[in-house]
């Protein structure tokens, strides 16, 4: 009895091992290496974008130090009367639409609404899609 559980335990062994040994890959296997190799290898040359890149810093780095021009006092004043103007003239604007619209919203207070309870909503919605289905 011993030598039989020996011997299956044996064989168990052995079938465990050889199912997990390699097998050789198959002819398509090796031709998708092959095309996965190639674009790898095509992908690696960037030569032309790095010295792009280089003439691009540079010029950055000559645009860095040149001295920028500043603006004259008449220049901002005139800059800052013209800001000053316009927000006086957008708050004039603002102002009279706010006051249109309060207007308006008291006007429209005392409307009846259309549908005060619960069930006429309901009823609403219903028939709304109704309407809507083919």
């Amino acid at each position: 009895m011993n030598k039989l559980i020996i011997a299956l335990i044996a064989g168990a062994f052995a079938a465990t091992a050889g199912a997990q040994a390699m097998k050789a890959p198959s002819e398509a296997t090796k031709e998708k290496q092959k095309e996965v190799q190639e674009a790898a290898k095509g992908g690696g040359d960037n030569s032309a974008s790095g010295q792009e890149s280089a003439k691009g810093s540079a010029a950055a780095k000559a645009d860095k130090n040149a001295p920028k021009a500043l603006p004259s006092k008449s220049d901002k004043s005139a800059a800052a009367a013209n800001a000053a103007k316009t927000q006086s003239e957008g708050a004039d604007t603002s102002g009279a639409a706010s006051a249109k619209g309060s207007a308006a919203a008291k006007n429209q207070k005392g409307d009846p609404k259309s549908l005060k309870t619960t069930k006429e909503k309901q009823e609403a919605v219903d028939a709304a899609g109704k309407a809507s289905k083919p």
